[in-house]
């Protein structure tokens, strides 16, 4: 599976009918997503972050620790941003 991260006005969102789940749990399982994502982003953001633990590795240490940390920041604004699309999508249902 290839997901881009990039492409979430085409996400694939779920169908509310009389044979599956219900609009209200779908909904409240994604706003439960987001607060925990949320809750992740605002703890990763409080980790003390410094070049002093790094630069015993070398000189380019700490840039790299910086790049590393800077994708994973992207990564979880997007899976925050998929979380988003889903459950506005479900809030007008």
């Amino acid at each position: 599976m290839n997901i881009r991260f990039t492409d979430i006005e085409d996400l694939t969102f779920p169908t509310v009918h009389s044979n599956g789940t219900s609009r209200s749990d779908l909904f409240e399982g994604y706003l439960e997503a987001l607060r925990k994502v949320r809750d992740l982003t605002e703890a990763v953001q409080k980790i003390e972050f410094n070049a002093r633990d790094y630069y015993v590795q070398g000189p380019t240490a700490f840039q790299t620790a910086q790049d590393e940390r800077r994708q994973i920041m992207f990564f979880i604004g997007h899976i925050n941003k998929y979380l988003e699309a889903h459950a506005e999508y479900l809030s007008q249902q």
